[in-house]
């Protein structure tokens, strides 16, 4: 065999070449009002309408209590805001530590309610499939 052909060989086979951990899958849940209640009760979203002069904004909060087995700090949440024309931008939100829960909170104008959407991602550990919670932000921004 040829030199060059052995050494490819020998570090493929060697684990030589760094490699990238990738999910096989990842289960995602859209979050409305009734699973919220009944499935996904260690979430808790408001909203409050905020009136500027010009501005109607929406200051949400998402409060997640982990269950016993589930860790704060495998939750992240992910903003994704859009309008009729499609993807504007996305940002990580920080969570705060409470006593035994976590709260994303976040302010969006009114007017990309419709089409935008939060996420919060559970990764149980390194190697773990993630779990995506999300929500459509008008659905929960109209409550009284």
């Amino acid at each position: 065999m040829k030199p060059k052909l052995l050494l490819c060989l020998a570090l493929v086979l060697s684990g030589g070449f760094a490699t990238q951990c990738t999910y096989g899958y990842e289960v995602e849940y859209q979050i409305n009002h009734t699973n919220l209640t009944n499935d996904f009760s260690f979430l808790q979203i408001s909203a409050a309408r905020i009136h500027y002069t010009n501005n109607e904004t929406v200051f949400f909060t998402v409060i997640v209590t982990p269950k016993v087995k589930q860790q704060s700090e495998h939750f992240e949440g992910h903003l994704g805001i859009s309008d009729s024309h499609g993807f504007i931008a996305a940002t990580l939100v920080e969570a705060k530590a409470r006593s035994k829960s976590i709260a994303f909170q976040f302010l969006v104008s009114a007017k990309y309610l419709e089409t935008s959407e939060f996420k919060i991602e559970e990764i149980a550990g390194e190697f773990a499939s993630p779990t995506d919670y999300c929500f459509n932000l008008k659905e929960f921004a109209d409550e009284k």
